[in-house]
């Protein structure tokens, strides 16, 4: 299950039941307490992702550790990921390694053959780090390979 931000109208914060690819909707349970369960769009819902830290030259010693994406920043391509100790940082996609069965959106392939797959929803199926790569399945079933930087939350 993955957690989602709190709501102020909720006493505790949604949980993610399922994914229904083929609708691309998501089954959220709003309360631990309670039975009532919602259909929830993709775009509509921001999941919270707990990712490794990878190649921070400037702070080397959180390289390997784990940290929570809380939002993305399309002006800054950047995400803003809560670090172990509770401060935020904003964190380069190339710094963040997302673990499988991550929902995801393919972005910024520049080829003519590969722009099609921009905007297109997926989910990581692994990370290749001798390559750099995550393999990633889109909703047609058929798989791509691409760099960190081609993957947004």
């Amino acid at each position: 299950m993955i957690a989602c931000p709190p709501c102020p109208l909720l006493a505790a914060a949604p949980v993610v039941v399922s994914y229904d690819a083929e609708r691309q909707r998501y089954t959220v349970q709003l309360d631990e307490a309670e039975s009532e369960q919602l259909s929830v769009k993709v775009d509509n819902l921001h999941l919270i992702v707990q990712v490794e830290l990878v190649d921070l030259a400037g702070s080397p010693h959180l390289n390997g550790a784990k940290g929570k994406v809380l939002s993305y920043d399309p002006e800054s391509s950047r995400y803003h990921v809560q670090l172990p100790d509770g401060r935020l940082a904003a964190l380069s996609p190339a710094n963040l390694i997302l673990p499988p069965e991550t929902r995801c959106a393919v972005a910024g392939l520049e080829s003519a053959a590969a722009q099609r797959h921009n905007g297109t929803r997926a989910k990581v199926v692994g990370y290749d780090r001798e390559t750099g790569r995550y393999e990633v399945m889109v909703a047609e079933g058929s798989h791509l390979k691409l760099k960190r930087e081609n993957i947004r939350v």
